[in-house]
């Protein structure tokens, strides 16, 4: 690598003359990332392992920290990235450092795909388990020192991504919002969402404050995948945390009026959330340094709140081209995503309640569950006859099973079943969401159409297939045929779970099954199926997975979903859509 790459001319002087300027300009040379076996040419790779703006702002007195260097543009969007202190129009080269919450199978494989698009992730875990292995180093990882300025890591990553990338990781909420462009990805299972989101908030905007920015620049939170409003009480979140800095700044307690009669409601505080259907990857992390990264999905529903109005749903970016600018980017949850992660976010969806409508792994794992409980549930050693009763040994390893294998035609037909109940609910209330259909074919690479045989001759939904003289005919493949075809075919299935505590159960029924439930009893049209599945599934369990939902319970949306005022419900549909496309409600 040589230096005039990086620097110009007045620069190279001064680091002759400056023995401190040049130890920090080293360790910026020294932590440039090291060559992937998978090369992904759509994107660059990062000017370096961190931004050389930060390395500079270590050693430099101020004046000279705020310069950027033309010869990288790179490094001048990490400068105003980092530094944050002004809100200008910057050309950059789209490469950005972003912040990771979690440290699991989804964030390893979000990571990969990250880093595969020419990004440079952070992880964090919160309970310091999830990167404890990684940390102490072990026989696939590599640690290794940048100088002091960050602890880089290296993951091997197999599957759909084949290469060994590395992460910085975060010891802390703080260190990760503060090193990194501005951007952060909620990606861990939706039952930890409410306890990061907690600690989240008041190091974000402690951090946008501090900068003396505001809401001058903007910060951009992407929840993969968003479940349960838990978007709108991120964003709750961070305006009572604005609320309570702003108070303590002024030294008192301070109402509406003090701050500005916008402060507490319609203010724009300058962030952005950007929810998911589903996740980009799925992927299953292998050990505590690498992952096997399953399948890349091909489509990704997403919607961006705060909405000034709301929207219909659309195809996004068919005509849009790619800004180049750091503050379009986090501004636009279709530019980001798209520049972050690839061309997979096709439709942008009707606000908050489109995108939790169409998240389906709720609905689809209750039916795997279902049929598949002895799989997962292992039973103890039985307890002796009598006291003189040698007690036996039981086999309780459990058979690896495959879950689409065992989508049989029966356990089939109760997902399509659910998957109605779903779309009946969305219609009434005039969204549009995708189909338990479309979600195998996008995710899973398989078609949504098969060729009619001998033994479907009487089937009367059929078209002919494309092709100049083509007389093959086709008809709709049913769920359990796509997830056959995803076991023998596209050799996309994965192993179910061999655990009863699975988050297809702990996270699926309250966080998934429930706002189903409830938006249903909104619009009348009663998720009858869903209802029964969380009871059924709570009586296995000895629990009521109705209550176990705190991220509504903390927005008071379960205790109050029936509460009236004057004869209206406090929480009418108007007051849900408002939350939907604003990102947040007026108590």
């Amino acid at each position: 690598m040589n230096l005039h790459e990086f620097f110009p001319i007045p620069w190279i002087l001064y680091i002759v003359m400056s023995p401190w300027l040049t130890k920090a300009t080293a360790a910026f040379v020294a932590s440039d990332r090291s060559s992937s076996s998978l090369v992904m040419p759509s994107r660059p790779r990062p000017c370096s392992r961190r931004s050389f703006s930060s390395a500079l702002k270590l050693t430099l007195p101020g004046h000279l920290a705020t310069v950027s260097s033309g010869s990288c543009r790179k490094s001048s969007s990490r400068l105003y990235a980092s530094n944050n202190t002004r809100d200008e129009d910057l050309s950059f080269s789209p490469s950005l450092r972003v912040g990771i919450v979690g440290a699991g199978s989804i964030a390893f494989g979000t990571s990969s795909l990250l880093y595969s698009m020419g990004h440079d992730p952070m992880i964090w875990s919160p309970s310091g388990m999830g990167t404890r292995e990684l940390v102490e180093g072990g026989s696939h990882g590599q640690k290794q020192q940048n100088n002091g300025l960050d602890m880089i890591f290296d993951i091997q990553s197999t599957g759909a991504l084949q290469h060994k990338f590395r992460v910085r990781v975060a010891s802390s909420a703080q260190e990760l919002v503060r090193s990194n462009d501005n951007v952060l990805v909620v990606a861990l299972p939706v039952n930890g969402h409410k306890m990061v989101m907690e600690k989240l908030a008041p190091e974000i905007i402690k951090w946008k404050m501090e900068q003396n920015s505001g809401n001058k620049v903007l910060t951009h939170i992407i929840i993969s995948s968003h479940a349960s409003l838990g978007a709108v009480f991120f964003m709750q979140l961070l305006r009572e945390e604005r609320r309570k800095y702003l108070e303590q700044r002024l030294g008192r307690q301070s109402g509406p009026k003090d701050l500005g009669e916008n402060d507490y409601e319609d203010v724009d505080i300058g962030i952005r959330i950007t929810a998911w259907g589903t996740t980009a990857v799925t992927a299953r992390k292998t050990s505590g340094n690498s992952v096997n990264v399953l399948t890349i999905r091909q489509s990704v529903d997403f919607c961006t709140v705060p909405s000034a109005d709301p929207i219909e749903p659309e195809a996004a970016g068919e005509t849009e081209e790619l800004s180049d600018n750091l503050s379009d980017l986090l501004r636009d949850g279709y530019q980001l995503c798209t520049t972050l992660f690839g061309k997979r976010f096709q439709y942008r969806r009707g606000g908050l309640l489109a995108i939790s409508l169409s998240n389906l792994n709720p609905q689809n794992h209750l039916g795997i569950v279902l049929g598949n409980m002895s799989r997962m549930d292992p039973p103890p050693p039985p307890p002796p006859i009598s006291t003189s009763t040698d007690v036996p040994k039981p086999e309780i390893s459990m058979e690896p099973w495959y879950q689409g294998k065992n989508i049989t035609p029966n356990i089939g037909r109760l997902m399509e079943a659910l998957d109605r109940e779903r779309i009946e609910i969305a219609d009434a209330l005039g969204i549009e969401v995708r189909t338990i259909y479309q979600h195998f074919s996008w995710s899973f690479h398989v078609p949504m159409e098969t060729p009619i045989t001998d033994d479907d001759a009487d089937t009367s939904e059929s078209s002919s297939a494309s092709g100049e003289g083509s007389a093959v005919r086709m008809r709709p493949t049913t769920v359990s045929e796509m997830n056959q075809q995803m076991h023998y075919y596209a050799k996309t299935d994965v192993l179910g779970p061999a655990v009863a505590n699975s988050r297809y159960v702990l996270e699926d029924v309250p966080y998934g099954l429930v706002l189903t439930v409830i938006l249903g009893k909104l619009v009348n049209r009663p998720a009858v199926l869903h209802e029964s599945g969380i009871r059924i599934v709570s009586a296995m369990y000895g629990r009521d997975f109705i209550t176990e939902n705190d991220l509504l319970e903390g927005l008071g949306l379960i205790d109050n979903q029936d509460r009236k005022v004057d004869g209206e419900l406090l929480f009418n549909l108007d007051k849900w859509r408002e939350m939907a496309y604003t990102g947040y409600f007026k108590a």
